[in-house]
């Protein structure tokens, strides 16, 4: 019964994605890229692609690991052997989340309802590159998050993660350099439907500080120099995302994943003035995203590990253009995929997870990202 009517939830879902207008805002800029201040074009591209390592790691604790049944296999959490096999079809192949812990006596974490914790800590790099001549940049963001979670009753699982996140970008539109730093929070929780459905919400808010410069030239000919126009600014970062997930076992080792997202996120960022001659002030802005997702994994496991590939479709709803007032124009592409490769190994007491991602379908952005994290059980 769950199953038909969350596959009638998720195929309205679809319809109601497929149908929907694509809504957008403009940028407009002048028509000498030097005049502009870097964050005015990056930020359009750096808000989706900051907050993606953060979801995906979360994410990856919540459901990167669960095995349904009829995939067979075993595995050591804190001290408990969990076995997957043809007539487990419960919660209980909730097994990285079950009750590593459960008190003597409690048998299996399906029978227990006890409490488990766990810790992990995952470190991201991710690469971002628009090559696009008026808006060229390059660059990377890092991330550091370790987070804590509790799974009750094999069902519900209920967490919290904090970060510190770096990003460094080259402008070459402008010749300038744009230097963001913060830290994050991000509670998460998720529920287990039935045996094969879930559904997950994420939340996040962040603060950073940064700094950015641009240089313009002065004079003609022989007069001619160059001025740095520098500034600096805070931000406020805030999101949500939630994913209906549905996971299935195809024969003894592989396991085919799908899950329908949505995620809003926003950046509020004060007003600055720039310092150096031709500076100016900049007003306050906030810029919001809204983004549908689809999801298709298939993993093949032996033994204690498992290699996968995924791919994430997304399509922004209001997508935030630039266009300049003359000249060639940026593609401004709204919807692009993401594709992921990896690693998962299931050890006693401990997992961990190893991704490569890249984002394709961009015409002028590149994106590349590696992922590692490692989680133990308390």
């Amino acid at each position: 019964m769950v199953k038909k009517i969350l596959g009638r939830i998720l195929g309205c879902a679809l319809l109601s994605y497929g149908g929907a207008a694509l809504a957008f805002t403009l940028i407009t800029l002048p028509p000498q890229e030097v005049l502009t201040p870097s964050n005015t074009v990056t930020t359009p591209f750096t808000l989706q692609t900051q907050i993606q390592p953060i979801a995906g790691a979360i994410r990856t604790q919540i459901f990167g690991f669960r095995r349904p049944g009829g995939y067979p296999k075993v595995t050591q959490l804190g001290g408990l052997q969990l076995a997957a096999n043809d007539h487990s079809g419960s919660a209980s192949d909730f097994n990285y989340l079950a009750a590593a812990d459960a008190p003597s006596g409690a048998g299996s974490a399906s029978s227990g309802g006890g409490n488990a914790g766990s810790l992990w800590i995952s470190s991201t790099y991710d690469s971002l590159e628009n090559t696009f001549s008026r808006t060229a940049f390059y660059g990377a963001t890092q991330n550091v998050i370790v987070g804590y979670d509790l799974t009750r009753s094999d069902k519900y699982v209920l967490g919290i993660s904090g970060g510190y996140e770096a990003s460094n970008f080259t402008t070459s539109f402008n010749t300038g350099n744009e230097k963001t730093n913060g830290y994050n929070l991000n509670p998460y929780f998720a529920w287990l439907l039935s045996d094969a459905w879930s559904v997950d919400l994420i939340g996040g808010y962040g603060r950073f500080d940064t700094n950015q410069t641009r240089t313009v030239g002065t004079g003609l000919a022989a007069d001619f120099s160059t001025n740095a126009v520098t500034s600096d600014f805070a931000s406020r970062r805030s999101f949500a995302a939630s994913d209906l997930t549905y996971v299935s076992a195809l024969g003894s080792n592989w396991k085919l994943t799908g899950s329908l997202g949505y995620q809003w996120s926003q950046r509020d960022q004060d007003a600055y003035t720039e310092t150096g001659l031709t500076g100016s002030a900049v007003g306050e802005s906030r810029q919001t995203i809204k983004q549908w997702s689809l999801l298709g994994e298939v993993a093949y496991g032996r033994g204690n590990s498992e290699t996968f590939f995924n791919a994430r479709y997304e399509d922004i709803q209001n997508y935030q253009k630039i266009e300049f007032t003359s000249g060639d124009q940026p593609a401004n592409d709204p919807t692009s995929a993401l594709l992921t490769a990896g690693w998962r190994y299931f050890g006693k007491g401990l997992t961990a997870n190893f991704v490569f991602s890249g984002r394709v379908g961009q015409e002028q952005v590149k994106e590349h990202g590696f992922s590692m994290t490692l989680r133990a059980d308390l």
